[in-house]
């Protein structure tokens, strides 16, 4: 029997879900921590915690845990912020550094590598209707919170 196109979506989904995963716990870190460390490698500069949830539209609770493991681990430090003292700024020490280039550097690597290998064209159509897709899925979202309230 054929899957819908649905179940189809819902399947590769999971699957490109299971290889972030297994590319995530190969390098024995969490999400949380992937996003701070990716965040700090791709900005090339100190962040603040308000900016890795911003980014990653991930709760603080999640980024701040995940901080204090790195900073336990001895991967980023965290100092006050020059241009506001309530802020917080998290940066690479020079462990952290190099850890971000072994494991985030070389997802990020792959991640453009397999882009790569699709066409302009098909690219162009995966940028557009993943981007329609998420709109979409941000109002059916809304109607369910407005439901519930």
């Amino acid at each position: 029997m054929r899957m819908d196109r649905f179940e189809q979506y819902q399947t590769v989904r999971r699957k490109t879900d299971d290889e972030w995963d297994s590319a995530i716990s190969h390098f024995g870190i969490a999400k949380g921590q992937l996003m701070i460390i990716w965040t700090l490698f791709d900005f090339g500069r100190p962040c603040t915690q308000k900016e890795i949830c911003d980014d990653w539209y991930e709760n603080k609770q999640t980024i701040n845990s995940a901080a204090k493991k790195l900073i336990d681990e001895g991967y980023i430090d965290i100092a006050p912020s020059p241009d506001n003292f309530r802020e917080k700024l998290l940066t690479f020490t020079e462990k952290g550094r190099f850890f971000a280039m072994r494991t985030v550097g070389r997802i990020l690597e792959a991640e453009k590598n397999a882009f790569s290998r699709l066409s302009e064209d098909e690219q162009d159509q995966l940028v557009r209707i993943y981007g329609k897709h998420c709109e979409l899925l941000k109002e059916e979202f809304a109607k369910i919170r407005g439901e519930n309230k």
